[in-house]
């Protein structure tokens, strides 16, 4: 974040707290909890009102995120605590004390977890996909997923995550995107050389494979991958043989709607015979380019639920009309980053359906889509935050019935 919008982010901040603490001065009587909820309204109006000029000040919807997440974990506390201090005794009544102490108490320890805590608490998780028995290899098929690393530097969160999938000893590596997220060249430029060292571990019988993200340029991820066993993938494709099964690996690129990335697309999507077919996208989004034959049209539906941490999640075989991609990988959503239990994500910032952009394993236009929650955070305006969405690295088994 900039030092002007840090600056703009203090300013706004300090009106929400004034206005509040106006609302509830114990010369206008007592604080009550109707009046509590009267200043919870009053500053969320406050606050929207406020989000054009947020708009027009930063043009990001990341900054106004960042306005309202202080709004809850730093100007909601610090209202509850100094009206707390300031009002007397009998000038609080025993609902409006009980809701300001846990808003004084509870909020700021959601914002360090957060902020501080679960953005860093990378979990495994493992899935098992269930092939048709015509396309299954005579052995499972491992493949380790790393989506959006995301970062402005090495650190050992991102070295862990590449240690873990390296201990699955995956047949073959599959990376949807978002490698390094920097705002200028000469930034991404000092911090290619971590990255590239950082990826140098990663190896596989079958390949280690990327497909270009919205943060990434060909040109700049180029000099990350240089020396290492990655292999940048952009609408194409390649062939391996892994246990008597001919396999195609295809990568998408980044825009799913370009011209070029939707023929690969419905190109990849034509089957030839029984070979399995894998796509790697960044955008789970790149599916909706296609159509099933049974005409699904955007429909999408949860097909298991995975253990996490050594768990392992049984996937039942889904029906669908022979469509020619097996299983597409994707990230770009994070899984919402914030998830709110029995809804999910409130924001994927994709046109799937809200239950795909959450994560994990799922059908969508009539082919199976696995979404990670990816390993880093959203970078530049945003707050760095993680709330029942941890970062995770994931290991998918492919095999027969």
């Amino acid at each position: 974040m900039s030092t002007e919008q840090l600056a703009y982010l203090a300013f706004s901040s300090a009106l929400d707290l004034a206005l509040a603490l106006w609302m509830l001065r114990p010369s206008t009587g007592r604080v009550t909890l109707g009046r509590c909820v009267a200043v919870i309204a009053t500053t969320a109006v406050f606050a929207l009102v406020k989000l054009p000029f947020a708009f027009l000040f930063a043009a990001s919807l990341f900054f106004a995120i960042s306005l309202a997440y202080v709004d809850l974990v730093v100007v909601a506390p610090l209202v509850a605590a100094i009206s707390l201090a300031r009002a007397r005794a009998e000038g609080v009544t025993r609902g409006a004390r009980t809701l300001l102490w846990c808003v004084a108490l509870a909020l700021p320890l959601v914002g360090v977890y957060a902020s501080f805590v679960e953005p860093f608490r990378l979990v495994e998780e493992r899935v098992e996909v269930v092939l048709p028995p015509e396309r299954a290899p005579r052995e499972p098929l491992r493949i380790a997923v790393l989506a959006d690393l995301q970062s402005r530097e090495v650190d050992e969160h991102l070295r862990e995550a590449v240690r873990r999938a390296m201990a699955f000893e995956p047949h073959l590596i599959l990376l949807p995107g978002d490698l390094i997220q920097e705002e200028s060249e000469e930034a991404y430029l000092r911090v290619v050389d971590d990255f590239r060292a950082l990826l140098a571990p990663l190896h596989a019988p079958l390949g280690v494979y990327f497909a270009l993200g919205n943060t990434d340029t060909p040109h700049l991820v180029g000099r990350a991958l240089e020396g290492t066993n990655v292999r940048l993938l952009e609408n194409e494709s390649v062939e391996l043989e892994f246990a008597g099964k001919r396999v195609l690996v295809g990568g998408a690129g980044f825009m799913p709607h370009a011209k070029r990335t939707r023929a690969f697309v419905e190109g990849f999507d034509r089957r030839e015979s029984d070979e399995l077919r894998i796509l790697v996208a960044h955008y789970p989004d790149t599916l909706l380019v296609v159509r099933s034959q049974s005409n699904l049209s955007h429909a999408a539906q949860r097909i298991g639920r995975p253990e996490r941490d050594g768990g392992v999640g049984q996937i039942a075989l889904a029906p669908y009309d022979q469509p020619g991609i097996d299983l597409a990988v994707a990230g770009h959503t994070h899984g919402g980053q914030v998830q709110i239990p029995l809804f999910g994500a409130p924001l994927t910032l994709s046109s799937v359906p809200r239950d795909v952009g959450s994560g994990g394993l799922h059908e969508l236009e009539g082919r199976r889509i696995y979404v990670s929650r990816g390993v880093g955070c959203e970078r530049g305006a945003a707050p760095r935050i993680r709330f029942l969405c941890p970062p995770e690295v994931s290991l998918l088994t492919l095999r027969g019935p």
